[in-house]
């Protein structure tokens, strides 16, 4: 199914090529380019544009099927979406989907795969694509096997097992990975490729484990019309000998870049192992590299606008370089133990409990004990306040401390209350506290 949109219109692409041309004709300008102009479903274009609902999985052209409903797309352009049926599906393509015009894809919340079937492209075609929420897979071409498209734009999405001798991506104009993955591709030349005056912008975005080619690269001679701008993103891992960008030429650097070799830049990257984990299904709509507390990545990021990441878990105030936003927290647990002593020598009262985390971790533990007493007909609050190292393991461990009072002060038989609060704690570890009532009593002499 379809609606043809308004005239009050949905896709500058047009004017945003017409700027490009403009920017490269200006191409002695030393500042970096923000993000180029995106597909804006709410902006104005032709009245052309159409709006179609996929009702199946077929990757023929059945009515309803994939490939149907974007053979009905015209010049002005179209967005595809999905019946909620198919959230989450795969859909193999008997062959490449291939516009008259922008094309814009809009996967379901647990995301839709598109399948090339190791026999062909998934994308073929000159007009421009942008997709949310969608994995590109199992394409096959000599060169841009899983996309080749006059810009590319991709949020949320994945780019993985995709093979050819030459690129998975391959953009003329624009090239925008925005919380996107690009891995495991088996390409012979880069796996991300940009023609030779492109506008790039790769913003929390991972580039990794794509080989024997580099993970990102120009076709051609790049010219000065060429801007490749990189934010708070990752490209490692990549080519066989190992080569994560095959040229870095006309390259801006904004926030924190990670790559563990210098082919990126010498200036503007971190060189470094950025520890990520297997390609795997972390939840969102597409698979992702996680990264452990102990990554470089871990809350590097500077200057943080992606509110998200790529599975649209919330980015905190300090976001974390790629794709990939760690919470994975480390969670503690602390009992206090209902009982005190007071040693009847010392007066000291030992304080007692257990902790436990989800992880082995090391920080230390503030703790108070407190007393109201009657003196002079008024009610006072006797308390000490003691902190203490503790080695938290996924078991629960004993801990203690002796509570002395000054002044002149003593504990007495009776109610009391205490707390446990984490202090100093990692960033990794989620602050945790505990409070409880205790009796205190004597041993004996």
């Amino acid at each position: 199914m379809h609606t043809v949109a308004s005239r009050a219109g949905r896709w500058p692409l047009a004017l945003t090529l017409l700027g490009l041309i403009a920017l490269g004709a200006c191409a002695d300008d030393p500042v970096a380019p923000k993000i180029p102009s995106k597909p804006n479903l709410s902006a104005s274009a032709s009245d052309d544009f159409v709006e179609l609902t996929v009702t199946n999985a077929s990757g023929g052209l059945e009515i309803g099927s994939l490939r149907s409903e974007v053979n009905q797309i015209r010049s002005g352009g179209g967005a595809i979406h999905f019946d909620p049926s198919l959230d989450g599906a795969t859909i193999t393509l008997d062959a490449p989907l291939n516009s008259d015009g922008p094309l814009y894809i809009v996967g379901p919340a647990k995301g839709i795969t598109l399948s090339g079937n190791d026999q062909h492209r998934i994308i073929d075609g000159t007009a421009p694509i942008s997709a949310k929420n969608v994995t590109f897979t199992k394409g096959y071409g000599d060169y841009a096997s899983a996309i080749r498209a006059s810009s590319v734009y991709l949020d949320n999405s994945t780019v993985r097992d995709n093979r050819g001798p030459g690129s998975a991506i391959r953009a003329q104009y624009v090239l925008s990975l925005i919380n996107s993955t690009v891995s495991r591709n088996v390409v012979g030349a880069a796996a991300v490729e940009y023609r030779e005056s492109a506008q790039v912008f790769i913003d929390n975005s991972t580039i990794a484990y794509n080989a024997p080619g580099a993970g990102l690269g120009v076709f051609g001679y790049p010219t000065y019309a060429l801007r490749v701008t990189l934010n708070n993103s990752i490209i490692s891992n990549n080519g066989s000998p190992q080569l994560n960008c095959s040229s870095f030429f006309n390259f801006y650097y904004e926030g924190t870049n990670i790559s563990n070799d210098w082919s990126c830049g010498e200036v503007g990257i971190v060189v470094a192992d950025p520890k990520l984990m297997p390609l795997a299904n972390n939840g969102g709509p597409n698979l992702t590299h996680a990264i452990p507390h102990t990554s470089p990545a871990f809350n590097a990021g500077v200057g943080c606008s992606v509110q998200t990441d790529q599975r649209y878990v919330p980015r905190d105030a300090k976001c974390d370089v790629g794709a990939f936003e760690f919470n994975d927290f480390t969670k503690v647990t602390i009992t206090i133990d209902p009982s005190t002593k007071v040693n009847a020598t010392t007066g000291k009262a030992l304080l007692t409990g257990t902790i436990q985390c989800t992880r082995n971790d090391a920080f230390r533990l503030a703790l108070e004990l407190h007393q109201d007493q009657k003196v002079n007909g008024q009610v006072i609050d006797v308390h000490s306040a003691s902190d203490i190292p503790v080695t938290c393991t996924t078991t629960a461990t004993a801990w203690s401390t002796s509570m002395g009072l000054s002044n002149g002060e003593v504990f007495k038989i009776g109610a009391a209350r205490a707390t446990a609060q984490t202090l100093s704690t990692p960033e990794w570890v989620t602050p945790a506290g505990a409070a409880g009532a205790v009796k205190i009593s004597f041993t004996r002499k």
